[in-house]
């Protein structure tokens, strides 16, 4: 399921300027009834660089993928991830560094280009501003057209964009979802 941010991501990197060419990911189908999970510890994952932390429910996996912008520029999308319940939950955490000549404007209003970007094509369910130690954000959750959730909240920071998003499919509540979204921190 962890292919879900190309899903999510690809929207928002047009909406801010970037063009990619746009790919789909298959979703693995849900089942219908959600079987017992099992005992998962929560570990905190610090970022290569020392710049954020999160607690994870597990040892994530990383992606990384190059994403050409507008005129021949590249940015790089590194993502980490875990997925629970037989890979109807996905617990991610990315962050996309823009070059100087993107992402132009104050932190808020780049915030709503990028949550309308990932809600083109999506069901805007819920939308709040926030911040995380004066650092702007916005939480919103948006359903997709096959009953997905995805529940995501976005940092902006010196042309910095996190993203912590969980992906749950129909059927499917995110046990950890508090402890991930509230462990999240920028240093």
């Amino acid at each position: 399921m962890h292919k879900f941010f190309r899903i999510l991501w690809i929207p928002m990197l047009i909406a801010a300027g970037f063009a990619p060419a746009q790919t789909a990911a298959p979703k693995p189908a849900a089942t219908p009834a959600q079987a017992a999970a099992p005992a998962v510890s929560m570990k905190e994952f610090k970022g290569p660089d020392g710049h954020f932390a999160v607690m994870m429910p597990g040892t994530p996996a990383y992606e990384t993928q190059d994403v050409p912008l507008q005129g021949g520029v590249k940015a790089q999308m590194n993502e980490w991830y875990v997925e629970t319940d037989n890979h109807n939950i996905s617990y991610m955490l990315m962050y996309n560094d823009y070059p100087p000549a993107y992402a132009n404007g104050a932190p808020a209003d780049m915030l709503i280009k990028f949550r309308d970007g990932a809600t083109a094509d999506k069901t805007l369910l819920t939308d709040q501003v926030i911040t995380l130690g004066g650092i702007p954000g916005r939480a919103f959750t948006t359903k997709d057209k096959d009953g997905w959730l995805y529940d995501v909240h976005h940092f902006f920071l010196n042309k910095r964009l996190y993203q912590l998003i969980i992906v749950t499919a129909p059927g499917y509540t995110a046990t950890y979802r508090d402890a991930f979204m509230d462990s999240f921190k920028i240093q």
